[in-house]
């Protein structure tokens, strides 16, 4: 049987839910500021096509790299502290990085942002966990999984207009303020006497837990469920502007409007996957028509045969239906956690699976256009990535169900 975790109070803190959300939300806004400007920062900086990738997955370095042990970290530290920490340190880069003169500069920039998003992305969910009540789990995580589409939809959507009349630095500096504007809400929502409940620090040394979060077949199972999927979402995202843009004549500005409502469709499936799990629907199950339908929508959307008319309506798609499985990953992760404490170091192994596929997407993406001599041959990355989930999908049911976790 799944273990119980008391929720702190008789009632839900949806206040608190939402401030731990919104701090995701302002950490998408860093990932999704890149795609919509690379044709400028191309021609104002020299960027190479590979460069240009790395720069939009570069966001994920510290989560690929330390994933585990920054989950560990934080339940050892304190989820506040940590997600204080890591939005003052996103503000800082943000800033620095609106100075840059070179690309070095720059990609130096957005490796301290991926530390702090990476600070954020394993805090949030133990606040959210600790701010509502166990029926109500589901529902709060599965929405905590639209973070990062909401935030890449305001993101690819801003960018542009205000680039207009700033230029990239402007993108850089208001995600900054944001980020800082967001540091002073956290504290103060969360702040001492406002929050009885508020998660402790002190679940035992990082490298004591490590062991016992990453040597189990669940948290295993759904971090490559979920770096086969960011590898395909992180891929179509960053380079949805630039096929727009080359390939079908799209202003940037018009490029960002369509690859924004395209990703929106993300954050609407995560809310669907949510409500679905909230009213019981098997985890497994949406992990495997997600992987499927991706792989049915993947087929058409850089095909040279099919109309171009069909084109966002197929990337809509795609993104929606995989908005079902970070939904069910994310909420999860409770469920998973040997113990209460150590939620933020379950979290850690799904973001570090999915912070290597998201590292490896658009770098992945551009060897397959140079490889396969165009678009189309992207379709073969899809692919692999979607078979392989499905076989996934398939052992974590048969994992949970063994182990009585629903």
């Amino acid at each position: 049987m799944a273990h119980p975790i008391d929720a702190a109070s008789s009632q839900s803190r949806w206040g608190i839910v939402l401030i731990a959300i919104s701090a995701g939300i302002v950490a998408a806004v860093q990932v999704g500021k890149v795609p919509p400007l690379i044709t400028q920062l191309q021609a104002e900086l020299g960027l190479t096509l590979l460069a240009a990738g790395w720069l939009a997955s570069l966001f994920n370095l510290f989560g690929a790299l330390f994933g585990v042990m920054g989950g560990a970290v934080a339940d050892k530290l304190g989820a506040r502290r940590v997600m204080l920490f890591g939005l003052g340190l996103m503000a800082a880069a943000g800033f620095a990085g609106a100075f840059a003169t070179d690309v070095i500069w720059l990609l130096a920039c957005r490796v301290l942002e991926s530390g702090a998003i990476l600070a954020c992305t394993v805090t949030a969910p133990r606040l959210i966990v600790a701010a509502t009540k166990p029926e109500q789990r589901n529902l709060a995580m599965g929405a905590w999984g639209s973070f990062m589409p909401i935030g890449m939809a305001l993101a690819l959507l801003g960018a542009p207009p205000i680039a207009a009349v700033f230029g990239w630095q402007g993108v850089w500096l208001a995600a900054a303020v944001l980020a800082l504007v967001c540091l002073l809400a956290v504290a103060w929502m969360t702040g001492p006497g406002r929050w009885a409940g508020a998660p402790k620090a002190g679940a035992g040394l990082p490298w004591q837990t490590l062991a016992a979060a990453v040597w189990r077949p669940g948290p295993l199972l759904m971090a490559t469920c979920f770096a086969l999927y960011a590898l395909q979402f992180f891929a179509i995202a960053s380079w949805l502007p630039t096929y727009l843009i080359e390939i079908l004549g799209y202003s940037p500005d018009q490029a960002g409007v369509a690859t924004a409502l395209v990703v929106s469709g993300n954050a609407l499936g995560n809310l669907v996957a949510a409500v679905m799990l909230h009213r019981g629907a098997r985890r497994w199950i949406l992990l495997l028509t997600a992987f499927i339908l991706m792989l049915v929508c993947a087929s058409g959307i850089f095909s040279p045969d099919l109309a171009a008319v069909w084109k966002l309506p197929l990337a809509y798609a795609f993104n929606f239906f995989g908005g079902l499985l970070p939904a069910a990953i994310l909420a999860a992760t409770a469920a998973h956690a040997p113990r209460p404490e150590m939620i933020g170091t379950i979290n850690g192994v799904v973001v570090q699976g999915a912070a290597i596929g998201s590292l490896a997407g658009p770098p992945a993406m551009a060897v397959m256009i140079a490889g396969f001599g165009g678009w189309a041959g992207t379709y073969w990355l899809m692919a692999i990535c979607s078979v392989l989930g499905v076989a996934l999908a398939i052992r974590l049911g048969v994992v949970e169900r063994r182990a009585g976790i629903n």
